[in-house]
């Protein structure tokens, strides 16, 4: 693991033709800051590289989000948890705020204009954020996504404690990225300590991750007919990720696989029959492709999806999407396939990519993840079953500091660690896929109509939780 991770230090006045310079081979993945230092995190097939950039007491951070709009939540966030002060940039909103300052949306003017505010609270049980639409007549000019209601200051709380008491917690950030996280989080851990994992282990991970992946697709394809008043699809679809969630607790004792994943190994009886649960997958797998073949025989549903929340390649490359949103615009981003890790590295993979971008794309990106899950877990499965699976890895968390990224079911999933002497958190600092994906969905509902937004809105399906950490 020598080469997961490399800093190089840049002066500020030099970042944005280096950042230039570097995007041509690399996926950016963000920045944040630890006190006066801001670490701007790339992704390439060599690993992650941070450019290094210390900055002096009251010197103003030189915005980059006019130039790569994907990073203006970053530098708000550094703004509000950090306390660097922004130059030129183009949104100085507070990005959490309290109940009784909550920012004004931005919205549209001139004449016919009028506006539709959609939350903070929602039907059903989702989580909190209030959407604001400007609109001519039906359609959407211009979208504005507040979020954050519910922020729990997680990344300052971590601070100061043992970085393996925050296994659990690390877990439950978010119920659909938990085992990412995870993983991304044993993989800090073991990559300072430069443990390196058996053969087995790492099958069993990418078990559990395509697990994962399963049941959050057939949830959001579960949503997305939902969307487009297809009941029976949703029924169907939230039936099959039942089934998955019932196969996740009997592997790992919880239906969500939390605390499955833990620095230097698996836990203790996960994954215990993996005979009987390629059995099982092999029976859902039959009905998943039943249910796939009736959704996209549906010519009244896929004239919902045609056309509908179109995102270019180009968009979507300028506001740095991730995950199916990008593969369904053309970008290549896929982490198993760019920076393999794990039992990834020995299996052939080929990336998923559809080019229209619009919400037919993206269910269509999930589709075949879906079929490619499968294959993946069949192969792992029985490989699983030839090979021993111990105990997790006694292991220490040595001082350091590192980023890791994984490919959850959104997108790519990043964490970076920095660890004192003793083993404590001095800085833990996530970016989620759906941190990285929700600037997108305003663009999205440009141009469509007031009706498409529940629509367009899930087939992003993104995690409120993984913003309000």
């Amino acid at each position: 693991m020598g080469d997961l991770y490399r800093e190089r230090i840049v002066a500020p006045e030099e970042l944005s033709a280096v950042l230039d310079e570097a995007m041509r081979d690399a996926l950016p993945l963000g920045c944040y800051a630890t006190k006066r230092t801001v670490r701007t995190l790339l992704l390439s097939s060599l690993g992650v590289l941070a450019l290094r950039t210390s900055m002096r007491e009251g010197e103003e951070w030189e915005s980059l989000a006019f130039r790569y709009p994907f990073f203006a939540d970053h530098e708000r966030e550094m703004r509000a948890l950090q306390g660097i002060e922004l130059r030129s940039s183009p949104d100085i909103r507070p990005l959490y705020f309290r109940s009784d300052a909550i920012p004004e949306a931005i919205v549209a003017n001139g004449k016919g204009v009028s506006v539709v505010v959609v939350g903070p609270v929602h039907a059903g049980i989702i989580e909190p954020g209030r959407f604001t639409m400007s609109t001519g007549g039906e359609s959407v000019v211009h979208l504005d996504a507040q979020l954050s209601y519910s922020h729990r200051a997680l990344e300052p709380w971590f601070e100061g404690q043992h970085a393996l008491a925050l296994v659990p917690k690390i877990a439950r950030i978010c119920g659909n990225c938990s085992v990412a996280r995870s993983w991304a989080y044993a993989r800090a851990i073991e990559g300072l300590a430069g443990v390196e994992l058996d053969a087995g282990t790492e099958f069993a991970r990418l078990i559990l991750a395509e697990m994962e992946r399963l049941h959050v697709h057939l949830f959001d394809l579960g949503n997305i007919a939902a969307g487009a008043g297809y009941g029976k699809g949703t029924t169907a679809a939230l039936g099959l990720r039942e089934r998955i969630n019932q196969l996740n607790r009997a592997v790992s004792g919880h239906r969500l696989l939390f605390d499955s994943i833990v620095p230097g190994g698996v836990s203790a009886g996960t994954l215990s029959d993996p005979a009987s649960a390629r059995a099982i997958l092999r029976e859902i797998r039959e009905d998943v492709v039943r249910f796939l073949d009736a959704f996209f025989a549906k010519r009244s549903v896929l004239r919902r999806l045609e056309g509908a929340g179109i995102v270019e390649e180009s968009l979507a490359r300028r506001f740095g999407a991730v995950g199916p949103s990008a593969r369904a615009s053309g970008i290549a981003c896929d982490v198993r396939a760019l920076a393999p890790y794990g039992a990834y590295r020995g299996f052939s993979f080929a990336e998923v990519l559809t080019h229209q971008g619009d919400v037919y794309a993206r269910t269509e990106v999930r589709r075949r993840e879906i079929e490619h899950s499968f294959d993946l877990l069949e192969r792992a499965l029985r490989e699983l079953e030839d090979a021993s699976l111990p105990m997790p890895l006694p292991i220490a968390a040595p001082s350091g500091i590192i980023t890791t990224v994984v490919e959850g079911a959104r997108g790519a999933e990043s964490l970076s660690l920095s660890l004192d002497g003793e083993g404590r958190v001095e800085r833990l600092h996530v970016i989620s896929a759906a941190y990285r994906n929700w600037p997108l969905v305003t663009r999205a509902m440009e141009g469509n109509i007031v009706p498409d937004f529940p629509l367009v809105n899930k087939s992003f399906n993104l995690c409120y939780s993984c913003v309000d950490r």
